[in-house]
């Protein structure tokens, strides 16, 4: 016997899913192990095309050969059932949605899909097998899915759950149906148990956060007490809810959670209880009410993670200034590092906090060389890494401190807190609640947010473990760790970039030592640096410690100190490249956006990060062009006001020709080069690599006709290198007098080879092409054979002649593959002596050969015999 079965106190998308199943196993009898849910009762005898169900009772264990579990695989929740689960010769097969537990049954066969409902999955199945459904079926799978995903609000809804609803709104889901049954007014009975549970409700305050037990007892069975939850739930600013109800001779549990450090479902798991972090159930048999109760709060204090500490928020570490520093060197500080307070120490202890505002006020008042001490806030307040959240937003506000160092010790300081890492922390407080009440929002929240599902989806197996392992061995040495870089900002965009960078608040040697230890990895110091290259197998990653840096002139290289992972974002070049994934396992996938990045991805805009972004480094201009250009995005109007400021005061003057060059080289391989290339050209960039280039109609055809020559010679599959950014940059020059290409050459510091094979490619192109005209075979080959492929590329895009261009493509396909066949060897079997003579033989084959003359190996030989008879 087939049994199809689900959950106790079964809801719609038990049911539903159950129906599906009996799609896919028609001769499977459906049998709830259990109650049902009061709307599923009411649905089930207000319909009379549903078919039988059969109890429990009625069915012999012993007979069941294969069991079909539908919306559950926690043994604790099937009721009788879980006496067969491991009985010998039983097949089960599953289809849940609900997060694993290690209690959860093994089976033969299962579909776990992290989606918003059961019922989805069988959706998809239905629709990939081509099974029709009636329009009766498509309404009890639609209110399978509608009340699982809080009518696809809840945040555990998926893409593949809006899909599903719209694939049985086709097939003529009845949408007044499904309203009908998930939004009701409440009876009699129900009101006057939600009465009885507010005035018998009690709050816990657990590590800061509120905790409401409610408790009531009903002789008779009352359906659907979930959805009283969420009525309390919704008249008070609570964080948890557990609703206890007495009903025959069994404590039904309702739980329902607001907080990320109150997961239900796993504090239920002792009841036999199971659901999802933010929703779950559980019924305890033979205990009383208060048993329950107390035995509930027991779990609560174990399990409910502690709520944030002044720890998490913190920035670490902080710039200090010694108590005996003059003020002038305090203001000095402030301006290099781009802060506003400054906490002053004697020796490591702390003393007092000194502001710019002060500091200003005193070099108007001429104090610039009196000690920092001397104007120090000296009482202001101080926390711990362990004072909560709460406490901290308290004293910030209560005593209008804007700054809050936090210290250990004998008042060693070990971070300090700002109004904005406050502010962030109650937005994301607000964002996290919003979403696990399933409200909609309009915005996602830029911090908080884990994405550790997208990081496991998009990485491969390799990748993913490697991260996962670096969070490991980072937590062990007491370092946070990082994913930073453009492979966190792909991995918004929904592309693949597997070019790692792990970034450490602390020692990043120490860490590429450790993690390389326990891969059996390859592992490269840059001591000086403070960074490290790790390779194990086909993978090579980047680690260094976070760091700030500071620039002693514009356009300089800057100038680096070890820092926090705040101030290490805020030094890259734009807020799309501003993004962090934090890798240590407890926070493992939350995503870091301090500067609104994902704002900016979602709006396509590059934007820098500060106002003096180009003055500290001028190469962003050319940066700004190429992601504009290589993602589609457009350049903030701030940002080009920036730009055009720079070029004003001509900052690019300053530029190190080598990095100019290297942004080119990326522009030109990155971005479809022409457009790039205009942008530069509206912009007045093209001026700093030299003031006589100019983009004119005659450049802009030569770049479009490289486009072409490349992408045709790449479908040739010639493995032959060509560097394709260096036929750009010829287009670019080969206007200018000699002298101005040399001179250009040498403001970008081209390597020497590739100064010579640039300069000679354009002479030797130009020479090339009027050789080819009315060519012969021969002279074609001769004319091009000496040339490199760049050479010969960069002749064909110059080509204004069609003769010119067939000439060309005649060689590259056909005539530089042309060789005798004939060799030295031979040559000396045939009577002939090694020699000059050798030479002269083999360039006549060949010649015969581009001539026509001679097509096998055959006719080589009598040519050869003919015109070089031996003597």
């Amino acid at each position: 016997m087939d049994v199809i079965t689900t959950h106790i106190n079964a809801d719609f998308d038990a049911l539903a899913s159950m129906l599906a199943a009996k799609k896919f196993y028609p001769d499977a009898v459906m049998v709830f192990p259990g109650s049902q849910e009061k709307g599923v009762r009411d649905f089930l005898s207000a319909s009379h095309i549903v078919p039988d169900f059969k109890k429990i009772r009625d069915i012999n264990l012993d007979d069941i050969k294969r069991l079909i579990l539908v919306d559950v695989r926690n043994p604790g929740r099937i009721g009788r059932f879980s006496e067969i689960i491991g009985k010998k010769g039983l097949m089960i097969h599953i289809y849940d949605h609900h997060p694993s537990l290690p209690e959860d049954i093994k089976a033969q066969k299962e579909i776990i899909e992290h989606i918003g409902a059961t019922s989805t999955i069988f959706i998809e199945m239905l629709k990939e097998n081509k099974i029709e459904i009636t329009p009766v079926e498509a309404t009890v799978l639609a209110l399978g899915v509608y009340e699982e995903t809080g009518s696809l609000v809840f945040p555990s809804t998926t893409g593949r759950d809006l899909t599903a609803a719209a694939y049985l709104l086709q097939r003529g889901a009845n949408l007044n149906i499904v309203a009908s049954y998930i939004s009701r007014e409440l009876g009699t009975e129900e009101i006057d148990l939600l009465n009885e549970l507010i005035h018998s409700s009690r709050d816990l305050v657990i590590h800061g956060l509120r905790i409401k037990i409610a408790k009531a007892s009903r002789e008779k069975y009352i359906g659907d007490i979930a959805y009283l939850a969420h009525k309390l739930r919704d008249m008070d600013d609570i964080d948890a809810l557990f609703l206890l109800v007495m009903m025959e001779d069994r404590v039904h549990i309702i739980a329902r959670s607001r907080a990320g450090e109150v997961n239900v479902s796993e504090i239920l798991q002792p009841f036999g209880g199971g659901g999802h972090p933010a929703a779950s159930s559980a019924i305890a048999k033979e205990e009383s009410l208060e048993d329950v109760e107390e035995r509930l709060v027991g779990i609560l204090n174990e399990k409910i993670m502690p709520a944030k500490t002044a720890k998490d928020i913190m920035t670490s570490p902080v710039k200090t200034i010694q108590w005996d520093s003059t003020i002038k060197t305090a203001e000095q500080t402030l301006t290099k590092y781009g802060i506003n307070v400054l906490p002053v120490l004697k020796g490591s202890a702390y003393a007092g906090l000194i502001s710019r505002e002060v500091i200003e006020m005193a070099l108007f008042h001429g104090f610039k060389e009196s000690n920092v001490y001397e104007f120090c806030t000296t009482d202001a307040l101080t926390v711990r890494p362990e004072t909560s959240i709460r406490e901290v937003e308290s004293l910030m506000i209560e005593q209008n401190q804007r700054f809050m160092p936090v210290v250990i010790n004998n008042r060693e300081i070990t971070g300090a807190i700002t109004r904005t890492d406050l502010l962030r922390s109650l937005y994301e407080d607000i964002m996290r609640k919003s979403r696990l009440d399933g409200e909609e929002l309009r915005e996602k929240p830029s911090m908080g947010k884990n994405i550790s599902s997208l990081v496991k989806e998009k990485f491969p197996e390799e990748i993913f473990n490697v991260l996962r392992l670096s969070g490991e061995v980072a937590e062990g040495i007491g370092f946070p760790a990082y994913l930073v870089g453009g492979s966190v900002r792909d991995l918004l965009r929904g592309e693949t970039n597997f070019d790692i960078d792990i970034v450490i608040e602390g020692d990043a040697i120490a860490f590429a030592r450790a993690i390389s230890e326990r891969l059996n990895a390859k592992v490269k110091i840059h001591q000086r640096f403070g960074t490290a290259v790790v390779v194990t197998g086909s993978l090579k990653f980047d680690v260094a410690t976070a760091r700030t840096e500071y620039y002693e002139s514009p356009g300089a290289l800057p100038k680096v100190e070890m820092s926090s992972i705040k101030k290490d974002l805020y030094r890259r070049d734009f807020t799309i490249n501003a993004l962090a994934v934090k890798l240590n396992s407890r926070d493992f996938g939350m995503l870091l956006d301090f500067f609104g990045a994902q704002r900016d991805l979602k709006e396509k805009t590059i934007r820098i990060l500060h106002n003096l972004s180009f003055i500290e480094d001028p190469t962003r201009a050319f940066r700004a062009i190429r992601f504009s250009e290589r993602f589609g995005f457009k350049i903030s109007k701030h940002t080009l006001n920036l730009i055009k400021t720079a070029v004003k005061i001509n900052l690019f003057e300053k530029l190190s020709g080598s990095r100019l060059y290297d942004e080119l080289n990326m522009l030109f391989l990155e971005t479809v080069p022409l457009k790039a290339v205009k942008r530069l050209s509206e912009l007045d960039l093209l001026k700093f690599i030299h003031p006589a280039i100019a983009l004119t109609a005659s450049v802009e055809k030569t770049f479009e006709n490289i486009e072409e020559s490349a992408a045709w010679f790449k479908l040739l599959f010639i493995e032959e290198p060509t560097n394709k950014s260096h036929l750009f940059l010829m287009a670019l020059l080969e206007r200018l007098k000699p002298e101005d290409m040399e001179k250009a050459l040498q403001r970008l510091f081209v390597p020497p080879t590739a100064k010579k094979e640039i300069i000679e490619g354009i002479k030797q192109s130009r020479t090339a092409l009027m050789k080819l005209q009315s060519a012969s075979q021969k002279d074609i080959y001769y004319a091009l054979q000496p040339l490199s492929i760049q050479t010969i590329l960069f002749a064909m895009a110059k080509a204004t002649d069609k003769s010119q261009k067939k000439a060309i493509s005649l060689y590259l396909t056909t005539l530089r593959k042309i060789k005798p066949a004939l060799t030295g060897n031979d040559l000396e079997k045939m009577g002939y002596k090694p020699g000059p003579l050798f030479n002269k033989i083999l360039k006549a084959i060949l010649d015969a050969r581009l001539e026509g003359q001679i097509k096998s190996r055959e006719d080589e030989v009598r040519f050869v015999k003919e015109q070089f008879p031996v003597r």
